[in-house]
């Protein structure tokens, strides 16, 4: 079954909660990296000469995506019936 197969089959539901797993995702990544740029600017001692970050999207969505495959591969574990 390809890919456009199986979210064909997935109900409304599914969808939405498929939804609702990488909005958790992207909400930890985006924590994660405000975090980490916090911890840099502590680390500098708020120079104002340090680099100045900021969460960028290709940067967001790249963590969002190691987050989903550890959380689907933590539910995978805990439930057997999983695909």
């Amino acid at each position: 079954m390809s890919l456009g197969e199986w979210l064909k089959s997935l109900s409304a539901i599914d969808h939405v909660i498929l939804l609702a797993l990488y909005g958790l995702c992207i909400y930890l990544s985006k924590v994660t990296l405000e975090m980490l740029i916090e911890y840099y600017d502590v680390k500098k001692e708020h120079s104002k000469f340090r680099v100045q970050f900021r969460v960028t999207p290709a940067a967001l969505l790249t963590l969002a995506f190691v987050y989903s495959f550890l959380l689907y591969q933590l539910l995978e574990a805990m439930f057997e019936f999983m695909p």
